[in-house]
């Protein structure tokens, strides 16, 4: 009976990781293009085929992250000492928004997961010195949730809000 559960929880790791990754591209278009999220989103789906599951997943992580993008960046500016945003490179930003949004807004995922995953996104897209300051600003960010976002406004990951 374990064994199909560790191979269903290995399955969801997949999906939420491919979603990360493709919440990622989404985002950097986003931030380059300075198109509408709208518009990003029919082209990279159009040009992809993707399972449902990691279409809804990643989708959440980026209208997530551009829906608080206020809040998200005013507390990895905080955070992120000598850095502002706009000298980030462009690819951490990306990352540190998404991950932040996780770390902030959903309550059914493990800090320590969501750190784990933007780490290794900046290892595979970003610069050297990126995954240790992905690290840190996470790291300082994962307890502040309660501090910065009202609980109306926190939710699960499959959609459902938690009630007040």
């Amino acid at each position: 009976m374990s064994k199909p559960r560790l191979a269903h929880s290995l399955t969801l790791m997949h999906i939420r990781s491919l979603a990360r990754r493709m919440a990622l591209q989404i985002l950097y278009q986003i931030d380059i293009m300075h198109d509408t999220v709208d518009i990003v989103l029919e082209s990279f789906w159009k040009s992809r085929k993707v399972d449902p599951v990691v279409q809804s997943f990643a989708e959440l992580l980026v209208k997530g992250a551009l829906e608080h993008l206020p809040i998200i960046d005013q507390a990895i500016q905080e955070i992120s000492e000598h850095w502002t945003l706009e000298r980030m490179p462009t690819v951490d930003r990306c990352i540190l928004r998404s991950a932040t949004y996780e770390l902030l807004y959903l309550l059914d995922i493990s800090p320590a997961v969501v750190i784990n995953e933007a780490v290794e996104l900046a290892k595979t897209f970003s610069t050297e010195e990126s995954p240790a300051f992905i690290n840190a600003v996470l790291d300082k960010l994962k307890d502040r949730g309660p501090e910065l976002v009202p609980i109306r406004d926190m939710r699960t990951s499959t959609g459902v809000e938690e009630e007040a």
